[in-house]
């Protein structure tokens, strides 16, 4: 397992990538604002980790610290989740918290329904494991 972690330009910003190819599950995690280039960087490895996993893999989104993107910065997100459909993601579960922008949370849910899919969502890491198929 390989980890990708970048501080974005904003203090409070991160990602975190990390393929588990024995559990066929992408881990991501966004916290904090990303801007539009670190966003489309993070698309960019979201894609490269999931080539290393069989088709049917799973993600596990944790959102739960992530703020809303700019629309600029939304699109890259949009792209990925299209591109993980066509790889053949079979499940997603978002991880949110009660702080978790109402607006994150429903445009990663209607951009996951545009690219094909449902996304389920959690409250902790452990729960989204639980809930994948």
């Amino acid at each position: 397992m390989s980890t990708i972690s970048k501080s974005g330009q904003n203090a409070d910003a991160s990602y975190e990538i990390r393929p588990d190819t024995n559990a066929n599950t992408l881990y991501l995690e966004f916290s904090g604002t990303l801007t539009a280039d670190e966003m489309q960087t993070a698309a960019d490895e979201t894609i490269d980790a999931a080539e290393s996993l069989e088709d049917g893999f799973r993600i596990i989104n944790d959102i739960s610290e992530f703020t809303p993107p700019s629309p600029e910065a939304a699109k890259p997100i949009q792209e990925a989740q299209v591109r993980l459909k066509e790889m053949g993601v079979a499940d997603v579960v978002r991880v949110v918290a009660e702080e978790t922008s109402a607006v994150t949370e429903n445009a990663f849910q209607r951009r996951s329904r545009q690219a094909g899919y449902e996304g389920k969502t959690a409250t902790t890491v452990d729960e989204a494991e639980r809930k994948l198929d």
